[in-house]
């Protein structure tokens, strides 16, 4: 947690402030990533859910929706860090 900063006649108090926010889009696009695999509805098989293209997949009834998934959210989480 950041309480404050000190501003220096360098700029670094504007770099910090662009790391910072860098990092909080990072943060927020794992979390998201995170709280799927988190939730226990997605690794119960014949559940439903929305992947990534906001299509709705429906698993087969012998296949949770992680084990489908198959790592791609927190694939395409990662390669969108990546890319911030």
């Amino acid at each position: 947690m950041i309480f404050g900063h000190k501003k220096n006649d360098d700029g670094s108090s504007k770099e910090n402030a662009e790391k910072l926010e860098k990092l909080e889009k990072q943060n927020q696009i794992m979390r998201v990533a995170l709280e799927f695999y988190a939730d226990v509805k997605h690794w119960e098989e014949g559940h439903k859910y929305r992947d990534e293209d906001n299509a709705t997949i429906f698993t087969d009834g012998s296949e949770s929706g992680a084990t489908v998934d198959k790592g791609s959210k927190a694939y395409r989480a990662l390669k969108a860090c990546d890319n911030i």
